[in-house]
């Protein structure tokens, strides 16, 4: 702990007068300061440096080594530069206080000095270079413990001075890189606008980090002060969320198209099984009206409500096989976009328009699929919520890409909202698209309509498609 001693405030006095020297020493004396006393410049130094007292009362004139050489000098150095300086001289005049100034004075006070006065401007200044330095402090206990790095550089781009952090971060010591470049941690950096860049140790490995300059004004001139914020473990997590999130797309692609491959099963199924035996059904009804429908009246109605019965259950086992499996896939994508296009235009009272400046597009099977579900439920969202009364579907590839383009007239809807509300439709066909490498774009407001646009990446003809 500091004696009762040290904390009382030290002035140097500073003049080669022994008649002055003693009357500031007086007066400091009985306003409870600590004292020192140089009578030279080469004196005043040594002292400032060996003590490093709260105030520095420097006369002008002196042999040799007048005042402002003197705190030029103090000014020149790290243990003294801020040290406040008072200039006590005999020149009143404007350009002897200019000149004090520019050496760095802090105040300057005319001879003969006024015990008051001089008293109030030494009390001044020691408060305000103890409240400065008590700030300077915190700001130093902030920074040192930190739990980024900060790293301190010249005008140069070179190192000053770096906190505990920075020194376990890069494995250096202080005293190692004080005036090596910052480009030898970072390197770089000043050639490039990213805040994101690689880091290099000391040990030789690199490590991705976020880098922020901070410019500072301090009495050592302009600074720049970098922030570097080590990201591995953020850049880690975001790369196993990204990975499990495609894994994740994977595993439903894979589930999509084992259902899709199931309803097509399904769907062949309840046609060719259930709807021939429903066929057979209905040529046996026939025939059994035709040779006893004459003879029995009674049986002949009844044998027709039984033949009407079956007629609704082959249309509805067609209903069932088309929504499982439409039949127009077998003749290609295009066949089959068209085809919706006309089953939705038979049902609503919209006018629908395709367009493809191809027949067909020469696509596997998977990726077909995916684009027609996308397209099935794009169709059917603009039925159930659009009063539209125009709609426009185009399927179009270029180059490697298919681009599938819905856009309708209606009252259309705010995207943002409706992404907030997590419906379940549009985030199906984003994640379909997803899931193949594509991409799925929603531009809709309220009174204007909606354009969906689906762009998939296309392989060679003979590639099947892996998500």
């Amino acid at each position: 702990m500091l004696n009762q001693s040290e904390t009382v405030p030290l002035v140097l006095v500073v003049d080669d007068s022994d008649v002055n020297r003693k009357l500031m020493e007086t007066y400091l004396s009985l306003a409870q300061y600590r004292v020192l006393l140089a009578s030279d410049g080469p004196t005043a130094l040594q002292l400032a440096r060996a003590h490093v007292p709260q105030l520095i009362l420097l006369d002008v004139r002196m042999p040799d080594m007048d005042g402002y050489a003197v705190c030029q000098q103090l000014k020149a150095s790290d243990e003294t530069r801020d040290i406040p300086v008072i200039f006590i001289t005999a020149d009143g005049d404007a350009n002897a206080e200019k000149l004090a100034f520019a050496a760095g004075a802090s105040d300057f006070l005319p001879k003969p000095v006024k015990r008051e006065v001089t008293l109030a401007r030494v009390k001044t200044h020691i408060a305000l270079y103890a409240q400065r330095r008590s700030l300077e402090g915190m700001f130093r206990n902030v920074i040192e413990f930190a739990p980024d790095a900060f790293v301190l550089t010249d005008d140069q781009g070179r190192i000053v001075q770096m906190n505990a952090c920075a020194e376990r971060l890069f494995g250096y010591a202080r005293k190692d890189v004080q005036g090596v470049a910052l480009e030898t941690l970072v390197p770089n950096i000043f050639a490039s606008a990213q805040s994101s860049t690689e880091c290099h140790r000391k040990d030789g490995s690199v490590f991705p980090a976020e880098v922020s300059f901070t410019p500072l004004q301090t009495n050592r001139g302009k600074l720049q002060m970098a922030v570097i914020r080590d990201v591995s473990i953020r850049k880690k997590a975001e790369s196993e969320l990204s990975e499990s999130r495609q894994q994740l797309r994977e595993l439903a692609a894979k589930s999509e198209e084992a259902r899709e491959a199931e309803r097509k099963h399904i769907a062949r199924e309840v046609h060719d099984e259930l709807g021939q035996i429903l066929t057979a059904l209905r040529i046996d009804l026939s025939v059994l009206k035709i040779q006893m429908g004459d003879s029995n009246p009674q049986w002949e109605a009844r044998l027709q409500n039984m033949k009407d019965l079956v007629d609704q259950g082959i249309h509805a086992v067609r209903n069932v096989a088309v929504s499982l499996r439409p039949a127009a896939l077998d003749m290609g994508l295009v066949p089959a976009i068209e085809w919706l296009c006309d089953h939705h235009a038979q049902h609503s009272s919209a006018s629908f328009e395709f367009h493809s400046e191809q027949e067909d597009i020469d696509i596997d099977e998977v990726r077909a699929v995916i684009i027609f579900r996308i397209a099935q439920e794009s169709l059917t969202n603009v039925a159930r919520y659009a009063n539209a009364t125009v709609v426009k579907v185009s399927v179009a590839r270029h180059e490697d890409e298919l681009r599938l383009m819905v856009q309708d007239d209606g009252q259309g809807f705010d995207v943002d909202a409706l992404a907030r509300r997590k419906t379940f439709g549009l985030l199906g066909m984003r994640e379909r698209a997803l899931a193949m490498g594509g991409t799925l774009e929603i531009d809709s407001a309220l009174g204007q309509g909606t354009r969906i646009v689906v762009r998939i990446p296309l392989g060679t003809s003979t590639e099947r498609a892996h998500p």
